[in-house]
């Protein structure tokens, strides 16, 4: 009874195929990044090749959450205190478009990735990510090198906004549900960073800085990188600890090197440590880590 009830396959019938490759694919989206910035060696800090001023010498890169800042309570904190400090009117191509956000007044930070398998045992993936950084020059000087008057450092604050393409392996495959996905890679980023400089009220050489002054500037460059990290796989939310590293390449216009503010004699005499000409043009070759919550699909 069983053969006769069990239903028939003819030859001309095929059994249908398991689904394969698309159901493998993973997108993985970052947010609420947090985010850590550091240099090569003491002398590669953008601010120290930019003025030649000791205070820099070795000076701290930035630090901090880049969306949601609990302590200064604003969504996008970078973002909010470069328009405070007037820079907008110097924003590159990007980062003026998405000025116009209702609101944000910017792009929030995010990463977006797309993991596809291969032929072989590794995976493939895209990605594009934004991500921005503030630094001002109180909170960047070298903690080695104590306290001193304000007028002592040229005034400088820099926005840098990041816009990220790269390409990365995936050495054990698409990332499966509870896996750990582990990728290493190459990327190009577009840098539009804007910048408020200049000379505080100094005394020692008042006829020259009566009253703080100050000037904007903006640029934009391309900025090779290397990227690896590890982040979780699978349907689920997740975290991604990401290690970007930056080349040598000069992104920056120094307004320095063309513009002292003041007398380039008095400005070398008293601030200029190095000695010798600013350079025209300053990168920030080190390491820029990227914590940050995942959802993957």
């Amino acid at each position: 009874m069983l053969f006769l009830l069990a239903p028939g396959v003819s030859a001309q019938e095929e059994v249908a195929a398991a689904p394969t490759g698309g159901s493998d694919v993973v997108w993985r989206i970052g947010f609420w990044e947090v985010l850590q910035q550091t240099f090569i060696n003491d002398d590669s800090h953008p601010f120290y090749q930019m003025t030649g001023t000791n205070r820099f010498r070795a000076g701290k890169g930035f630090f901090g959450p880049t969306f949601l800042d609990p302590g200064g309570g604003n969504l996008l904190p970078n973002i909010y205190n470069k328009n405070v400090d007037g820079h907008s009117s110097q924003d590159g191509m990007l980062t003026k478009i998405f000025s116009n956000i209702p609101l944000l007044k910017g792009l929030p930070t995010f990463s977006l990735e797309y993991i596809q398998p291969t032929d072989y045992l590794v995976g493939i993936g895209l990605s594009f990510a934004y991500t921005n950084i503030w630094m001002k020059d109180e909170k960047v000087k070298a903690a080695t090198t104590g306290a001193d008057p304000d007028y002592a450092t040229p005034l400088l604050r820099m926005a840098s906004h990041f816009y990220m393409f790269s390409a990365s392996i995936h050495p054990f495959g698409v990332p499966k549900t509870d896996d750990i996905d582990v990728f290493m890679g190459f990327g190009i980023s577009r840098v539009e960073t804007t910048l408020r400089y200049g000379i505080r009220q100094n005394p020692t050489i008042s006829e020259y800085a009566s009253v703080t002054q100050t000037e904007l500037s903006g640029s934009t460059g391309n900025l090779p990188f290397r990227r690896m990290g590890i982040a979780s796989g699978g349907d689920s939310f997740g975290f991604m600890l990401e290690f970007l590293f930056p080349g040598k390449t000069e992104i920056i216009d120094n307004p320095f090197a063309s513009n002292t503010i003041i007398d380039s004699t008095v400005y070398n005499s008293t601030y200029n440590d190095r000695g010798g000409a600013l350079p025209a043009k300053v990168g920030m070759p080190g390491g820029i880590t990227r914590v940050s919550w995942t959802y993957s699909f």
